[in-house]
């Protein structure tokens, strides 16, 4: 059953009319909370629905490739004393499948977790999405493919494998540690390999299964608006996934229909613009800016014009089934295709590349639940921190660039510098950021 959303009934049809004149209703009716008047508007309505951050959700999706091997054939890494599989039929894809998938599960139910495999659940008749916040679910990566490092190595049978974790509580100190000890026996006693078709996924929500509440999902799109450059300089430039040919999770900022709608050039300095906006970080954070880069000032106004949590959804979301889940993924609150439809109500993080590295996935795990954590609670200070250094104008940022490079500081030096200077705004400890500060420094020199 689809979870109960949480909805206002603030109109907008500027918004249809001018930005998304695509977005279609929805196939059923959008529940509706209790509303009461905005003091800072009187003309707009909020929902009395509160969200929590003890109650933010958090899961995690990690693609990878595992190998089995031929029978009959020397192994090609003889100095892993980590353990490979012998493969029972390796001539039967789908066996090698489920081989390789039952290792996985084993292993995690080994580790004291809850595990099963997706061809177990459907051979029993349950749709994973009911196991969605019971237990580990491992299942193939349809993306997950191995390329020419992993086929150099001869007598190999790669298996592509998602581990889906269950819904945990992020506020929960016991939480990562449940993570951390399945990824650690997972990663110490397989050949896992993960190459640039592999990713990690991170969904945030709520432990009810309920949608956010549309100022929540609306705060936490607009600080993902501005902030999505620098969250995806995670990414290699060099790799041959950057542009995303494996997978799908491209920049909101260029094939969300928010960005189709949005002319380019010019600045607005009027905090006037911004009437219609009720959240009073947001609106400090403009007035604390000289002036607004104009495609900024029209792609939040047009966030906060979103009248129910379909518009939004569908807005920052692109119109072809190849950009409907973007980096940032709104996509499940569009409602376009089945898929979004019976998926949970959450946003989810798709921008980071496969790693076999578990300091670098549960410090993303912290970092985009953390950004989650600064959308839901209305008085976080770190919201506005960030806001007020994403929000600087074009001249501040070009005078830091002709500093930077007096300085001798390279590109890379610098896009790492602005990845650090976001995460200390949002209050992350140096230990969950630093892996991608180093990446970033390396990888876009």
């Amino acid at each position: 059953m689809t979870p109960f959303i949480v909805d206002d009934d603030r109109q907008s049809a500027w918004l249809v009319t001018t930005i998304a004149p695509t977005i279609k209703a929805s196939p059923a009716a959008e529940k509706t909370t209790k509303t009461t008047d905005s003091p800072s508007n009187k003309d707009s309505k909020v929902t009395t629905e509160v969200d929590c951050a003890e109650d933010i959700s958090v899961a995690l999706e990690w693609k990878l490739l595992l190998p089995l091997l031929v029978p009959g054939t020397r192994d090609p890494q003889p100095d892993d004393d980590r353990r490979v599989v012998e493969a029972r039929c390796p001539a039967d894809e789908q066996a090698c499948l489920e081989q390789g998938h039952e290792c996985v599960a084993q292993t995690i139910r080994e580790a004291g977790e809850e595990a099963v495999t997706l061809h177990s659940l459907l051979k029993e008749g349950v749709e994973e999405k009911d196991f969605w916040g019971s237990g580990w679910v491992v299942k193939k990566a349809n993306s997950a493919e191995p390329l020419d490092e992993e086929k150099a190595f001869n007598g190999y049978i790669w298996v592509p494998v998602e581990i889906c974790s269950p819904k945990m509580r992020f506020a929960d100190a016991d939480t990562r540690v449940r993570m951390r000890r399945v990824l650690d026996v997972l990663r110490s006693n397989y050949r896992l390999a993960a190459n640039c078709s592999c990713e990690v996924h991170i969904h945030l929500g709520r432990m009810d299964g309920r949608a956010w509440s549309l100022a929540t999902l609306q705060r936490l799109g607009s600080l993902l608006w501005v902030a999505e450059p620098r969250l995806r300089s995670i990414r290699d430039p060099n790799s041959p996934n950057f542009d995303n040919t494996y997978t799908w999770g491209f920049a909101m900022r260029q094939r969300s229909r928010l960005a189709r709608g949005l002319g380019l050039g010019g600045l607005v300095t009027a905090p006037s613009d911004f009437g219609d906006i009720p959240d009073r970080q947001i609106i400090n954070a403009i007035r604390g800016s000289t002036m607004v880069p104009f495609e900024e000032a029209c792609a939040l106004a047009a966030i906060w014009k979103a009248a129910s949590h379909l518009e939004l959804g569908q807005l920052l979301s692109g119109p072809e089934r190849k950009y409907r889940r973007l980096g940032c993924n709104f996509s499940a609150f569009g409602e376009e295709d089945e898929r979004a439809r019976r998926n949970p109500r959450t946003m989810e993080f798709r921008m980071m590349e496969g790693s076999v590295d578990i300091e670098l996935v549960l410090g993303w795990l912290v970092i985009c639940g953390t950004i989650a954590k600064t959308a839901v609670v209305r008085s976080d200070g770190r919201f506005t921190a960030a806001l007020d250094l994403l929000l600087q104008t074009p001249d501040e940022r070009l005078l830091s660039d002709s500093e930077a490079r007096l300085s001798g500081e390279t590109a890379g030096d610098r896009r790492g510098r602005e990845f650090r200077e976001l995460m200390q705004a949002l209050g992350i400890r140096e230990e969950h950021y630093g892996g991608f500060e180093h990446k970033i420094r390396c990888e876009h020199c």
